[in-house]
């Protein structure tokens, strides 16, 4: 019985490693895609397979000679990467802030209610046997 349950457990990861996995492919594939892009309107030849570092070099020092030639094209390669993240980032951050609320309202907002309801109720009995307890003392 208990292997069975471990041996369930085990099957379930390895299908979310393969499912890991998978995706993390895919990133690696489109970074790939968009880093040969850039290396492109750097003035890289990227279209063979292995690539030395020292010609990457070579190429890019030949197709940006100066720095501020350099600086200028790197910006405008990656400016639609640029500003895909920042749309990413903002998109990640409102969806967080709405599945904040979300649970606000569906979870700790409830309880909050209860809680608050809880403690004022307490706080009228020990009101009220307070007013007894004055009233005994002083009668």
């Amino acid at each position: 019985m208990i292997q069975d349950k471990v041996k369930v457990q085990l099957d379930q990861l390895k299908k979310q490693g393969e499912k890991l996995q998978a995706e993390f492919g895919k990133g690696l594939e489109v970074a790939k895609l968009e880093g040969q892009r850039i290396l492109q309107e750097l003035g890289v030849d990227t279209s063979a397979e292995k690539i030395d570092l020292q010609e990457l070099v070579e190429e890019l020092r030949k197709a940006n000679p100066t720095v501020r030639d350099f600086l200028r094209n790197l910006d405008v390669a990656t400016y639609d990467n640029r500003f895909r993240l920042n749309w990413n980032a903002t998109m990640i951050s409102a969806y967080a802030k709405q599945q904040a609320e979300k649970t606000y309202a569906k979870d700790i907002k409830p309880k909050l209610a209860e809680v608050r309801e809880t403690v004022t109720t307490q706080l009228r009995e020990v009101q009220a046997k307070t007013q007894e307890l004055r009233a005994k003392i002083t009668a």
